[in-house]
């Protein structure tokens, strides 16, 4: 096997790893987590450069909404992402934006790369993006609140877990 697919293949235990060695209250980063699982959701949105002021104010784990909205937002997700937030946004806001349009965008950024995209994304107009916007927003909520509840029983868990390892190795 070629070395870049071992390493390709090693990603998602490097990550949970990261995750699992987290520390902090487990409402903190399961907050941190759906904020991140949010804001990955957004379409053309710097989501790193806004997630870190938005946990910081919402008292959330920075470093578990940035893992997390790399994990939601990736290279391999990134396509079939667009494409349901542009679905989703077209059936909240009928009407609004065109698919020749987003096959246009769409195109030049995998041709050209995403900073020779911005200036396409610039002139296929505010209906299109405001389509991709609420669309990935409205998915992003969704997802948000269903990730909160298992990341939070997930870090309860590791957090008893870590207290009764504790417990059994202390000498009476």
């Amino acid at each position: 096997m070629p070395v870049f697919l071992q390493k390709l293949a090693r990603l998602p235990r490097y990550y949970f790893l990261r995750v699992k060695r987290l520390k902090g209250d487990p409402e903190y980063l399961a907050r941190g987590f759906a904020l991140g699982v949010f804001m990955g959701n957004l379409p053309f949105v710097p989501q790193t450069l806004l997630l870190i002021p938005v946990t910081i104010a919402l008292k959330a784990s920075t470093v578990g909404g940035i893992i997390s909205s790399v994990i939601v937002n990736n290279p391999f997700t990134v396509t079939i992402q667009y494409y349901l937030a542009w679905r989703l946004g077209i059936f909240l806001l009928p009407g609004k934006g065109s698919a020749d349009e987003l096959h246009m965008l769409m195109q030049t950024v995998a041709e050209k790369g995403l900073i020779s995209g911005l200036s396409e994304i610039g002139r296929v107009g505010l209906d299109t993006l405001l389509v991709l916007q609420v669309g990935g927003a409205a998915m992003g909520v969704v997802l948000a609140a269903a990730s909160y509840y298992p990341v939070l029983k997930f870090f309860r868990t590791l957090r008893e877990r870590k207290q009764r390892k504790h417990l059994l190795n202390r000498e009476p």
